[in-house]
């Protein structure tokens, strides 16, 4: 039995977030939490101390480069994964050295590597779970 993570998500379009939490929540033992800004960012890792948090870096109120740094003070513990669709992958990967994990993801490839972003950061018994009939068909492989 896994055992669950929790995993914030943080963008300032509605749209994203909504996404983001439905792939994120195929994982039925992470609890998934969202915030629009990075400043509400900070509340909800201050009150829920998620393992990972997910930044979009370009938002109002506080920025995820802001976010990042602040989270890094105030919540160690918590990981930092950073997305955009604004930079350059070679310019977001120096900005998650400097700012973050070290964790960057360009938004349009989130769906194919933010699990595996995530996973890294977890412990092995709250990673993701392979869906038993993919394991399956893995298996005949």
């Amino acid at each position: 039995m896994p055992i669950p993570a929790k995993i914030l998500v943080v963008d300032d379009q509605p749209l994203v977030r909504s996404t983001l939490r439905s792939l994120l929540g195929e994982q039925r033992h992470w609890r998934i939490y969202e915030a629009e800004n990075g400043k509400l960012a900070l509340e909800r890792v201050r009150k829920e101390k998620p393992q990972v948090a997910v930044l979009d870096i370009v938002m109002p109120e506080m920025n995820g480069i802001e976010a990042a740094y602040e989270i890094s003070r105030v919540a160690p513990e918590t990981k930092v994964i950073l997305i955009s669709s604004y930079y350059t992958p070679q310019e977001a990967d120096l900005l998650a050295r400097l700012f973050g994990d070290g964790s960057f993801i360009q938004k349009s490839e989130v769906g194919k590597q933010l699990i595996t972003a995530i996973n890294r950061f977890l412990p092995e018994e709250s990673r993701a779970v392979t869906p038993s009939h993919l394991r399956a068909g893995l298996k005949q492989d």
